[in-house]
């Protein structure tokens, strides 16, 4: 339209107005047109660019139509797919674990002659039996800081074993919860740790202070910093309900069943009985080997006078009378020391153990030591090693020593023979022979005396999952 107005513009000057117009004019007017000619230049070129835009946005608006389609789509399987990520979160949080042993077990006790027929030099001193223990266990990571575990045991409500003897005309065998706990990690260094657990404190090497069958019940806190550790423990023993029996056999007279404890010196039948203690240790390196030494102390409250006994049996304790309760009360002081080196690619360990229970003036003191070269574990590899331990009368409380060295009784000594060699990975064959001596310094009986030969033989298949 501006070309075509310059144009009418032009013409409209006739001969005439040619003749008067002057040259400037004409100059000025081609000007105008050269002007009027480079805008519809530019126009023209940025309309051009102004439709190329346009094609690009709307292949660009194209795109995001399509992938907002694919993004609504990939949503919603999303969405349906949640539950299933959670749930596959909370099955990772949960740990399964378990083992089986089968074991051939051989004892000769002089002790036992006689005892089932009642007729005295008749030979029962010998049994060989065939046992299985099975245990399976959950760890369930509740938060970040807090886990539970819980675990179920062959061997019914024995708190020293988790054994079932083979036979019996193929009965069924008990089972029964073997720890329930929860462990709750509230500050970098501590524990907080609450149920029936294992035990919250060291033991060393190879001792057999505490039977490993045993996981005790109640509160206990531990800590570690540094090379420093510790715990501090309460137990639950035995629950008094007024003069009820709360640990009795249908073997006892029923003159003895009237009570469980004796009321004397104050004490009343009502009483719990529990155990409170606590222990502190340091780890101490030495080049590329280590040392552990820790020192602890546990006090048996309200036991004294009192019978807080699994199957009513005391153990080897002394009594103040055949069925009467405690003579003494049981202040443990502990100490302890573990050395784990190596000889060339061999592990080596070397332990001790010492305690002393401060109530008795006599028979109070237990210690044990020992050593064990290699590690039974990984494929083909195996362990041997030998132990000497004494447990005086009253050196230790009975209901919680180890149930196969020396029958499971305290005023015992002897040794302890071990060996193990693991087939293949989470598998091994371990063979255990235990020469002990049992009443060393009080007679059972007229008849045998005191230092009664015990021997026990153990050979075990151990499978690990």
């Amino acid at each position: 339209m501006l070309i075509a107005s310059a144009v009418a513009a032009v013409l409209s000057i006739g001969p005439a107005g040619a003749m008067a117009a002057s040259a400037d004019d004409l100059a000025q007017i081609r000007e105008q047109l050269q002007g009027l000619m480079q805008r519809v230049d530019k126009l023209e070129q940025e309309n051009t660019e102004l439709k190329a835009e346009n094609e690009n946005l709307k292949a660009q608006d194209d795109y995001l139509k399509a992938e907002t389609k694919g993004l609504r789509k990939d949503a919603a399987t999303l969405a349906s797919d949640a539950g299933k990520v959670k749930g596959a979160d909370w099955a990772g949080r949960i740990t399964a674990k378990g083992d089986l042993r089968y074991r051939y077990e051989w004892i000769e006790d002089p002790t036992r002659q006689g005892v089932v027929s009642g007729l005295q030099g008749v030979n029962e001193t010998e049994q060989s039996r065939h046992r299985i223990r099975a245990r399976l266990g959950f760890d369930a990571k509740i938060t970040d800081t807090l886990l539970v575990g819980l675990q179920v045991a062959t061997g019914g409500d024995d708190p020293r074993s988790s054994n079932q003897t083979l036979g019996g005309a193929s009965s069924r065998k008990a089972i029964g919860f073997d720890l329930a706990y929860f462990d709750w990690k509230f500050a970098t260094w501590g524990n907080l740790i609450g149920g029936k657990m294992k035990y919250p404190f060291l033991r060393p090497g190879q001792s057999l202070f505490y039977d490993g069958d045993v996981n005790p019940e109640g509160l206990a806190m531990q800590f570690n910093r540094g090379m420093f550790f510790g715990s501090a423990f309460g137990f639950l023993v035995d629950e008094r309900n007024n003069a009820a029996r709360s640990s009795t056999s249908s073997s006892t007279p029923a003159t003895t069943t009237l009570t469980n404890c004796i009321a004397e010196a104050g004490r009343t039948c009502s009483k719990d009985v529990y155990t409170l203690g606590a222990q502190i240790g340091a780890r101490f390196p030495i080049g590329s080997s280590t040392l552990v030494a820790a020192v602890g102390y546990s006090d048996l409250k309200n036991g004294q006078g009192q019978r807080p006994f699994y199957n009513n049996n005391a153990n080897g304790n002394t009594l103040t009378g055949p069925f009467s309760g405690l003579a003494y009360d049981y202040n443990i002081i502990e100490g302890l020391a573990e050395f784990n080196t190596q000889v060339g690619t061999l592990p080596l360990q070397v332990w001790a153990n010492y305690a002393q229970n401060e109530d008795p003036d006599d028979l109070n003191t237990a210690w044990g030591a020992g050593v064990l070269l290699g590690k039974a574990s990984n494929y083909r590899t195996w362990e041997a090693g030998f132990g000497y331990q004494v447990v005086e009368k009253d050196a230790l409380f009975g209901q919680v020593i180890d149930s196969d060295f020396g029958d499971g009784t305290t005023d015992t000594e002897g040794w302890v023979i071990r060996a193990g060699w693991a087939p293949v990975r989470n598998t091994s064959l371990n063979a255990t022979y235990f020469i002990n001596s049992r009443f060393v310094d009080v007679p059972v009986n007229a008849v045998y005396g005191t230092k009664t030969d015990y021997d026990r033989l153990q050979l075990d298949f151990n499978m690990k999952f």
